[in-house]
């Protein structure tokens, strides 16, 4: 008794609690800059938020979004030239993804289609079957890229069935930070070390397909089997656009059909036109036996993701009828993101967009080999379709580590932290770096961008490098230290 009488109390406490302190949407509308980030930081993540304090992005509110644009509380214009992680193909808030929503909102549409065939879901997956190559047509639809690339692995190691569950990865590689996705990341290899990763994963050199037979050939088991069930790779590496050598997906695509190894390819960040063809592998001649996608799959609005196969390989995986079921998810196919996907897919074709990045992509390179020739502090460039990236000489490096109470991890941040604060400050321009060297500005703005935007942006980054790249940076480690 005294401990239900203790656990009514404390409910009639967290009831008054609540009932006194819950906040609106209306209060999240009248919240200031600086009282956002007092809460990100003190609910979400303190030292983030102190980072995108840094960079100046904490410092103002976005409240609309359209195309390349966004637009501050002060009516400030902002260019977007990240698109946001790649999500923003089409823009944001395109016209057309805003009015399929909003009807099938104001229709009161169903949203859970879990016990009746969906139509809209029929109508994705049958234009997701015409954009892929050969047989490509079977979709499992999920919420984000780490797990469309989970789900990718599973299914592969189903159809390779027992005793074949060794799955190879490269060397420079992203496919998620879920447990089963790090351990095949390559590039998170030095930020793994917490956590424990799943066995039988084998790490080859990216580019090399002569690695890959060799990790086949060494892995038979007793029947001379390979138990190498998959191969899970990016077309183009995103972080550094690294294309692999000219003919290396074509051998990669024979030693796979030789070993019956399923080839898994992960378009999660360059799928749907961003590349300048619809999905990246096509510039390879070669088509994966799945292929997970997500990002700019929901049209920017929902977050959405999938992969698709063949009939072959889903059919042997999961074809019996007690098998249906053998991978599912509760959110895998809302009526809202569904809708969202198909006016997205069909924006990038009425539009040309594909066509776009291209054309934008290849004028966007030769403006930026322009710059590499005029500052030296410029390292390497590199793009292919609106993929593109720029890597500096961290110029700031040494004149930092004579300031005390500078950490060391801030150090490899300093001359792109500078130049990102700098170009979004004075110039009214959104930019990133990747997630694994510092050193980059990643640049994949909506495939809406125009020639006139890419030279306001490299009218503006040419300003800022010749600027003294030291200033520049001990501004951003001023507000560190403060």
């Amino acid at each position: 008794m005294p401990q239900t009488e203790s656990f009514t109390h404390e409910n009639h406490y967290t009831a008054a609690k609540v009932e006194s302190k819950l906040l609106t949407i209306d209060d999240a509308k009248k919240l200031t800059a600086k009282e956002t980030l007092q809460l990100y930081r003190k609910h979400i993540n303190p030292n983030l938020g102190k980072m995108l304090d840094m960079l100046g992005f904490a410092r103002s509110t976005p409240v609309r979004a359209k195309d390349t644009k966004l637009y501050l509380r002060d009516g400030t214009e902002i260019l977007d030239m990240s698109g946001h992680l790649g999500v923003m193909n089409v823009g944001h808030n395109h016209p057309r993804v805003l009015k399929a929503r909003q009807e099938w909102a104001n229709k009161e549409q169903l949203e859970f289609w879990k016990f009746h065939p969906s139509p809209y879901q029929a109508i994705l997956c049958h234009n997701l079957a015409q954009l892929f190559p050969e047989d490509l047509e079977v979709v499992f639809f999920c919420n984000s890229g780490a797990e469309a690339n989970e789900g990718a692995m599973k299914m592969a190691e189903k159809y390779a069935d027992v005793g074949r569950d060794l799955i190879v990865y490269t060397d420079i590689s992203f496919h998620g930070k879920t447990h089963a996705t790090l351990s095949v990341s390559g590039s998170e290899k030095f930020q793994n070390k917490h956590f424990k990763l799943l066995p039988g994963c084998i790490e080859i050199p990216y580019g090399d397909s002569d690695a890959l037979e060799k990790i086949i050939l060494d892995n038979k088991g007793i029947l001379g089997k390979t138990k190498v069930c998959a191969f899970i790779v990016e077309a183009v590496r995103t972080e550094g656009v690294v294309i692999p050598p000219r003919r290396y997906f074509e051998q990669v695509r024979k030693i796979c059909n030789k070993y019956d190894v399923v080839l898994i390819m992960d378009e999660v960040y360059s799928g749907f036109g961003r590349t300048g063809k619809m999905f990246a592998f096509e510039h390879h001649n070669i088509a994966p036996d799945i292929c997970s996608f997500s990002k700019a799959f929901g049209g920017g609005k929902a977050t959405f993701a999938a992969f698709i196969t063949r009939p072959q390989i889903f059919n042997k995986a999961y074809g019996k009828i007690s098998e249906a079921a053998l991978h599912s998810s509760t959110y895998n196919g809302y009526g809202e993101e569904i809708v969202s996907a198909i006016e997205a897919i069909n924006i990038l074709h009425d539009e040309g967009l594909v066509e776009n990045s291209a054309r934008m992509g290849k004028y966007f390179l030769e403006r930026l080999r322009e710059i590499q020739t005029r500052h030296s502090i410029v390292k390497y460039v590199n793009g292919i379709g609106l993929l593109l990236c720029i890597r500096f000489e961290n110029a700031a490096y040494k004149a930092a580590k004579l300031i005390p109470g500078v950490p060391e991890e801030l150090f490899a941040k300093l001359t792109t932290g500078g130049i990102i604060t700098e170009l979004y400050e004075k110039y009214r321009i959104l930019i990133q770096t990747p997630p694994h060297d510092a050193n980059q500005l990643l640049i994949s703005p909506p495939l809406t961008i125009s020639k006139e935007e890419i030279d306001h942006f490299i009218q503006a980054l040419d300003e800022v490098l010749k600027m003294n790249i030291v200033d520049v940076a001990l501004k951003y480690i001023k507000r560190y230290l403060s």
